[in-house]
């Protein structure tokens, strides 16, 4: 099973910004399964007990579908967690976030004093979010090749960056974390959407899933709307490019083997 992650991902019409405040799709910011994005740094939470205090936030976050992506009104989030004590979950006024920012959130929400890391207000990016989150004294910078190209040794609470473009959050441990279980996960399974079969006419969850593997890990276009869980005519034609490059059947169908090579 793979590593869930969270994150902040893209706004409703799958676009970066100035889109409707709040969660308009349920997968602006949300979770899903591991995947290899070219992640070039991990940030590890020296303390334990904050690294689990972090992926509580994250996963609240999350599911709060009052919090949307925008990279324009990216601070509002902190806004809105600071109203309501850093409890994402009580989060009742639509606001927005990005990748980097909900990061910054979700550490401040786990106690980390993160004030110095912002600049006249805003958060860090993930161009400077290795210099940004070590220098709180809170964060370890780890770039051996394990922690970056495997999930298998990541530990709840890690936070992945690819530092040209995109930031996550593990919510689960690898098998080779060496962390003794997945007990304090509230998380549900979403990693099962890989043996969930769709195709065009899917709506959803899952379909988000695809477009945005297709889209940010094999820079394969769904067509103008992007990533927004409505399987149409783009990412029916996206899913069967990819079928074809890697030597599947092409019907466009996203079963268990399109899962497997998307995921792999």
């Amino acid at each position: 099973m793979a590593v869930i992650i969270g994150h902040a991902s893209i706004d409703e019409r799958g676009k970066a910004n100035s889109g409707q405040a709040g969660d308009q799709t349920g997968g602006e910011v949300c979770t899903r399964c591991w995947y290899n994005r070219g992640w070039t740094v991990l940030l590890r939470a020296k303390d334990p007990a904050v690294a689990e205090r972090m992926a509580r936030a994250c996963e609240a976050g999350c599911a709060n579908n009052h919090i949307g992506y925008d990279q324009y009104q990216r601070n509002t989030l902190r806004t809105r967690a600071r109203e309501a004590n850093w409890d994402l979950s009580k989060i009742t006024v639509d606001c927005e976030t990005d990748c980097s920012a909900f990061m910054t959130v979700c550490a401040e929400a786990a106690g980390v004093n993160m004030d110095g890391t912002y600049t006249s207000g805003n958060a860090p990016v993930t161009q400077n979010m290795r210099q940004k989150f070590t220098s709180t004294g809170s964060f370890t910078a780890l770039t051996e090749s394990k922690y970056l190209t495997s999930d298998r040794y990541l530990k709840r609470g890690d936070i992945l960056v690819y530092e040209r473009g995109h930031t996550v959050m593990a919510l689960s441990n690898g098998d080779l974390s060496g962390a003794a279980s997945n007990t304090n996960m509230t998380t549900k399974g979403e990693c099962d959407v890989k043996v969930e079969t769709i195709r065009k006419g899917s709506k959803g969850g899952a379909v988000l899933s695809l477009q945005t593997l297709l889209i940010h890990k094999y820079a394969i276009s769904c067509g103008s709307y992007g990533a927004d869980a409505d399987f149409g005519s783009g990412t029916d034609k996206a899913v069967r490019q990819f079928q074809t490059a890697k030597g599947l059947e092409v019907d466009g169908i996203v079963g268990a083997n399109t899962w497997a090579a998307l995921l792999k």
